[in-house]
């Protein structure tokens, strides 16, 4: 069952991968069980010494499946600096806070999800880890999201059917 999910999500991973100016994929393992996503979007930063937050363009993440995936979520960490209220940065352990999650959602979804999330499409104030982030961003709502596109295939349909066997 397991190995069957890993399978078809890395089918759905390929997919997105080749379909998207927005994100860049690389598997490891066969099936895979760790990739390293990087996010070609607007997000935001915070530098040292600077008074508010800028716009960065690339964001990497680590995503784990542990032995207990799908019953359990995959675990992503954060590998690069990031301004956001549920995502830490990697010198705050990377943390990312995904919300809501169930085994039904494919990896493929749930990685369009995190760069929507870097974009300040979808976040939560509520649900905070990094409550300065969260704070800035109660504060400037306005300002978002930062970046519109769509990940998957810029918003053009494909019909490329997953067969499980």
């Amino acid at each position: 069952m397991r190995s069957k999910r890993l399978y078809a999500d890395w089918h759905r991973m390929q997919l997105l991968n080749k379909n998207s100016d927005l994100i860049d994929i690389e598997a490891y393992g066969d099936p895979p069980e760790k990739y390293i996503l990087t996010y070609w979007c607007k997000g935001l930063i915070w530098l040292p010494g600077y008074p508010a937050p800028s716009i960065s363009s690339q964001h990497r993440f680590e995503l784990y499946l542990n032995a207990d995936y799908p019953r359990l979520p995959p675990v992503f960490r954060c590998l690069t600096n990031i301004f956001h209220p549920n995502i830490l940065p990697p010198e705050r352990n990377g943390g990312v806070c995904i919300g809501h999650w169930t085994p039904a959602e494919t990896l493929d979804n749930l990685c369009i999800r995190l760069g929507e999330m870097i974009q300040y499409r979808n976040y939560s104030l509520t649900d905070a880890l990094d409550l300065k982030a969260a704070k800035w961003a109660a504060a400037h709502q306005d300002s978002f999201p930062l970046d519109t596109r769509d990940f998957w295939n810029n918003g053009k349909e494909i019909n490329d059917e997953i067969i499980i066997s």
